[in-house]
């Protein structure tokens, strides 16, 4: 909708309404305003004529993705004097990126990749054609511009078991200088201390904590810890075990992607140079130092050239897409004793992302938020505001960490989201539908969301040891994602152990007074097992199989002696010069929670990687 910021035109449109009433006129009077004032065009789509000044014209960096990470890169390379060219796929956010409750509805739309896995064997039984949807942004801003927004850095050892298969920089100590660089920590509604040491007040990104906790989260948490769970106030803090509300990227009602944190506040730094809706389909190699890279735009094919470095921050699937186009996989390098041999990077593999089985509580209600009239009000108070039930996540807020075998562990093995869905919850979003699950399924969903509450406990695995691959047909390069989801024996028994978890809090006061009953949607081919049976419940996890789109580690960092690796300590693509790959991709292994915060560190401490080698 960028017609929107046109004057003249956003002016018909609206007078076209004056007749319906003063309602209808002022919200679309609002919404128009709102398109430009909220997502305004801050890097406009280029023209044939900035293509062609650009095409075989060298820049001193060029950054590949303008993502998570990629837009941090770019705002720290800036601050030295060199020059930068950011290319990124997709275009400037929308209205619908930035207004944080519907962030779903955001899904399968033109800032969206549209990703679907290969059909799975395991798991994602329901969904059509077995294949699990993969959500990825195409935006400046990348998954950024269109996540859950959660704050969440994982876990202490998460990184220090990084380190020990890389070095030492990439300890919990080390990181944590890199958490606080980004972050701008606030504190709303709440006046007990937190620990300063795990937080930064100077940071681009807003990184909120909302002291405000809904009656339905109170419900949640109490429940939680009437089985045990201790409250935790800061889960980017001391300790992660426990329930309680998460941190989230949001300012004044606003999404905090990564674009409107890192990319805004430099938009006119003479050096820095942007562009959208331009991919890259392949590296330019002379011999094996990266030079540039071949562009494609709706103009045709160009090139363009760096002297220093090629940054890849395309994210875990476009970059080794990327590099296995430019025919990495299996190149002849120059090894320790300067001989020519072919070595296969494992460019692709290492696959990791984090999947939960769903758990669902059903309470009656009334509750009319859902219907179009106070869809439309609400719509008309965000749009006029940034305030009312759009502006917040609240009350999806509530996390909990669990280890299923050792509640003495300071380590979990499944991270509860708890979802709510407030009766007709498709008429705002369809978080099921997007995902294509069987009709039957969503019918169901539907008929009794008619009249009731439903909670959705999303059970995640934190640590899968099923690891998948991503690959390039032959034929025509597109992206094959095998996820490979539950193939592993010990990923189901986990699972299962933290279904168990959620089924007890049936059990509890907390959700006795609220009235919150178990409720098992009737999936055909689990009709045979018993509910109380592991059986069962293994059936509901391969059958309602989701992903909360956490998908690592497809360009592996560790030691130059690690075979297994793609990527050096210091984020350099192994046996080639010139050439870095910062973002998701890089992980060793998966962080125990959201990782966007882990993907923000990861690009801070690349570009000081970056400065260290050529500030010398």
């Amino acid at each position: 909708m960028t017609w929107s910021c046109n004057p003249e035109l956003a002016s018909r449109v609206t007078q076209d309404y004056v007749a319906s009433g003063p309602l209808l006129f002022n919200a679309i009077q609002g919404f128009l305003a709102a398109q430009c004032l909220l997502a305004p065009i801050m890097f406009p789509e280029p023209t044939i004529s900035d293509i062609k000044k650009i095409a075989n014209t060298t820049f001193d960096f060029i950054i590949v993705g303008a993502g998570t990470a990629g837009a941090v890169v770019a705002n720290r390379l800036s601050e030295a004097n060199w020059s930068i060219l950011l290319l990124e796929a997709g275009g400037n956010p929308t209205l619908g990126t930035e207004i944080p409750a519907l962030y779903v509805n955001n899904y399968e739309t033109k800032v969206d990749w549209n990703f679907r896995t290969e059909p799975q064997k395991y798991a994602c039984l329901n969904y059509k054609d077995q294949k699990c949807y993969w959500p990825r942004g195409k935006v400046l801003g990348g998954t950024s511009s269109i996540n859950g927004m959660f704050y969440l850095r994982g876990n202490k050892q998460d990184y220090d078991d990084w380190s020990s298969t890389t070095s030492t920089d990439w300890n919990y100590e080390s990181v944590l200088e890199y958490f606080n660089k980004s972050e701008n920590v606030v504190l709303l509604n709440d006046t007990m201390d937190f620990d300063m040491k795990y937080h930064g007040l100077n940071g681009y990104l807003n990184a909120q904590y909302n002291g405000k906790i809904h009656p339905l989260e109170q419900v949640i948490i109490d429940a939680n810890k009437e089985l045990g769970s201790l409250f935790v106030k800061d889960f980017n803090g001391n300790t992660q075990m426990g329930v309680g509300i998460a941190f989230t990227t949001l300012k004044d009602g606003k999404r905090q992607s990564t674009i409107n944190t890192f990319l805004k506040p430099i938009k006119n730094q003479h050096n820095l140079h942007v562009l959208p809706n331009v991919y890259v389909d392949k590296i330019i190699f002379d011999n094996n130092t990266a030079k540039g890279v071949h562009i494609r735009t709706k103009y045709g094919y160009s090139k363009v050239f760096a002297t220093k470095e090629i940054i890849l921050s395309a994210g875990t699937i476009n970059s080794p897409v990327i590099l296995l186009n430019s025919g990495m996989k299996r190149r002849h390098y120059d090894n320790n004793d300067f001989k020519r041999e072919e070595i296969i990077l494992p460019i692709g593999e290492n696959l990791q992302d984090h999947i939960y089985a769903p758990i669902f509580y059903k309470m009656k209600s009334s509750d009319d938020a859902n219907t179009l009239e106070n869809i439309f009000k609400a719509y008309y108070q965000y749009i006029t505001e940034q305030k009312g039930p759009l502006s917040d996540l609240s009350p999806h807020r509530v996390i909990s960490f669990i280890n299923t075998t050792d509640s003495n562990s300071k380590t979990p093995d499944i991270q509860n989201h708890f979802f709510v869905a407030y009766p007709n919850q498709s008429n705002l979003v369809d978080l099921f539908g997007k995902h294509a699950l069987s009709s039957q399924f969503l019918n169901m969903f539907a008929a009794l969301n008619k009249d009731h509450l439903i909670i959705t406990i999303f059970v995640t695995l934190l640590r899968p040891k099923s690891n998948g691959v991503i690959e390039t047909n032959d034929i025509d390069s597109s992206v094959k994602i095998k996820a490979n989801y539950l193939e592993d024996q010990d990923d189901l028994e986990t699972l299962i152990r933290g279904m168990k978890h959620a089924i007890k809090l049936e059990k509890t006061e907390a959700f006795k007074k609220a009235d919150l009953t178990l409720h098992w949607f009737e999936i055909d081919a689990c009709a045979p097992y018993d509910k109380k049976s592991d059986q069962f419940l293994e059936c509901i996890a391969r059958h309602l199989t989701g992903t909360l789109y956490h998908a690592v580690g497809t360009n592996k960092m560790g030691s130059m002696d690690d075979s297994s690796s793609v990527v050096d300590e210091t984020l350099k693509v192994r046996f080639v010069n010139k050439l870095r790959v910062i973002d998701a991709s890089i992980m060793p292994n998966i962080v125990k929670g959201n990782p966007m915060a882990a993907v923000i560190m990861i690009a801070e401490k690349g570009a000081d990687f970056i400065k260290k080698d050529w500030m010398k």
